[in-house]
């Protein structure tokens, strides 16, 4: 009896969902949760910055602030995915999110654009996970980090990282650009705001280069 009220009731809410759901289809659910899984692996990646930027020994808090709003965009995009697949009528599937993930996406960007990058490896999860590795295309040994320009490296690591993110949305509005309404909301509130967060951050990385290290890497971080 106890699974025949519980049949009852899945069949009810599956009643529900189709009332709701109108030229929403499966592929167009699974590819917006997929760009959910990247929205969330962003903002643990730029979460993961804002502590390293917030570490003792690094002590860059305008860069640590700066990491952490974006990281919180990151996911409210996420949120607002969930929010309209739920709208439609789909279904939230919520996959693992690694950093590391992330970082190997980063890293094949860095080392494949055509595009100037002063390294070709992502070195925040070496350091984040208390790996001490040499890798190829730049040295991400930890113990050699002050040499690093701090601020550039991640705004190096950023920019690949909105780049990718707004390549994902354009293939994702240009696959489905006959719903109407989804190429609306991405249109609107997505791919507006990469374009403008992409010049954003490129702007950051002309302006540390000038910079350096050291002096004008402190003074940069105070007018973040």
């Amino acid at each position: 009896m106890k699974y025949l009220v519980v049949l009852a009731f899945v069949a009810l809410a599956s009643a529900d969902v189709k009332n709701v759901r109108q030229k929403f289809n499966g592929a167009t659910i699974t590819a917006l949760n997929e760009q959910i899984t990247r929205e969330l692996q962003a903002s643990y990646f730029y979460q993961a910055y804002s502590q390293y930027f917030a570490r003792s020994d690094v002590a860059l808090p305008g860069f640590a602030k700066f990491f952490s709003e974006a990281s919180k965009e990151e996911r409210s995009h996420a949120e607002k995915l969930m929010e309209y697949i739920n709208k439609r009528g789909g279904d939230v599937q919520l996959k693992e999110v690694k950093l590391q993930d992330v970082c190997d996406t980063v890293s094949k960007g860095l080392d494949s654009t055509t595009l100037s990058f002063t390294k070709t490896t992502s070195c925040i999860c070496n350091f984040m996970t208390g790996d001490v590795t040499v890798l190829s295309g730049f040295d991400c040994d930890k113990s050699k980090r002050d040499d690093w320009h701090n601020g550039l490296l991640a705004m190096e690591d950023t920019l690949v990282l909105e780049r990718y993110v707004n390549e994902e949305l354009l293939k994702l509005h240009k696959g489905h650009d006959d719903d109407a309404h989804l190429s609306h909301v991405l249109e609107h509130d997505f791919l507006d705001e990469q374009v403008n967060a992409i010049k954003d951050i490129a702007d950051k990385i002309r302006q540390l280069k000038r910079a350096g290290s050291g002096l004008g890497e402190y003074l940069f971080d105070q007018k973040l």
